[in-house]
């Protein structure tokens, strides 16, 4: 029986464990955009991991987002350098996230010039953080195809530039109604052109990204993450089923590293209407399927070992236990995270929860 302490393969390499770190925004990246040192140390703690997703990074200056990570600059570029050297020190593997905000951005967060933009002009009723606090986000302006153009040229620049920093592979975000992610689902997509209408034309653009990275690093270490039920930013909504059908049998062509799922929001129960979608959507993928939300020790378990799930991306449960599959092991108890310290700040809630032999 499969258990989450048993190798797996994904693409190219073979990690060393079931547990892997999902990708978690900490908003710690003031400078520009550019890591700073005690980034290298937080993941670098985390390594034990059979694969680190790296938090979602920004392809371009206008991406969106306070405090964001980027990958579209020389000194961003070193930085992460410094966190991949680090992470392959500890025979750690590691993967980054592109990911632009789309119409979950606020305008401050933008450079003169730049406005929010989206597939459609649809605003988004759910906050996002700002200077002055939680704040609704800025109504977007429907993208150009001149401007969809320079996108994807922005989202090829960030594959290759994530090449260069020494990442193990990549993970388009085209979950949580990112960017991407509204270009998939009809209800923020009401596109007339080559970008809109059909399933097929709404999954264009994530095709053209994806091709563009497997072209750079090749398929088996290229990774999508979605959410096909996620309601976060005013999501799934409209024909879920049959959007993400098309979508994940289009992927599943592919031979990518791994698909990543995020199968429910944090801190919710999730319905059995969804729970059944999700079931319904996981025939579709016969690749590497990485399964993402409120998993425990005892539910990744169970899904490892009945083969629903490939591997499980934990969350929370790593920011206050950098040594999750050491305590998974022996049976420790878990470090509860202190949630005021998720985003931004120091190395409070960052660097300094314990591994469990200092603990």
């Amino acid at each position: 029986m499969t258990s989450l302490f048993d190798p797996v393969k994904i693409g190219a390499y073979t990690a060393k464990n079931r547990m892997f770190m999902a990708p978690m925004s900490r908003y710690r990246a003031p400078d520009f955009g550019k890591v700073p040192e005690m980034t290298v140390d937080y993941y670098r703690q985390r390594a034990s991991s059979g694969l680190i997703i790296a938090e979602s990074t920004r392809v371009n200056d206008w991406s969106g987002a306070m405090n964001c990570p980027g990958i579209h600059s020389e000194d961003q570029v070193a930085a992460w350098k410094q966190v991949t050297d680090a992470v392959h020190a500890e025979d750690g593997l590691i993967f980054l996230q592109l990911w632009h905000s789309g119409r979950a951005a606020h305008a401050t967060h933008l450079p003169q010039g730049r406005v929010v933009v989206a597939p459609s002009a649809i605003p988004n009723t759910t906050n996002v953080m700002t200077a002055n606090g939680l704040e609704l986000p800025t109504p977007p302006k429907a993208l150009t195809l001149d401007e969809i153009a320079e996108l994807r040229s922005d989202f090829a620049k960030a594959s290759r530039n994530a090449l260069e920093a020494g990442f193990d592979g990549v993970e388009l975000h085209a979950a949580g109604g990112f960017l991407i992610d509204t270009f998939l689902q009809e209800p923020t997509n009401q596109r007339t052109d080559q970008y809109g209408g059909s399933n097929e034309n709404r999954f264009r653009f994530l095709r053209e990204v994806l091709e563009d990275a497997i072209q750079i690093w090749g398929a088996d270490r290229v990774a999508v993450k979605l959410s096909p039920t996620s309601s976060y930013n005013d999501m799934g909504k409209g024909d879920v089923k049959g959007t993400f059908s098309y979508v994940i049998s289009e992927l599943d062509k592919y031979g990518l590293a791994f698909l990543e799922v995020n199968e429910q929001l944090p801190f919710g129960e999730g319905t059995a209407e969804n729970a059944a979608i999700i079931a319904e959507l996981r025939k579709m993928w016969t690749g590497t399927y990485v399964a993402n939300g409120n998993a425990t020790f005892e539910s990744g378990t169970a899904r490892v070992a009945d083969e629903t799930a490939t591997a499980i991306s934990y969350g929370r449960p790593y920011i206050a236990n950098p040594d999750l599959p050491q305590r998974f092991q022996q049976g420790a108890a878990l470090a509860e995270p202190n949630m005021e310290t998720f985003y931004g700040g120091d190395e409070t809630g960052y660097t300094d929860y314990p591994a469990l032999q200092q603990a």
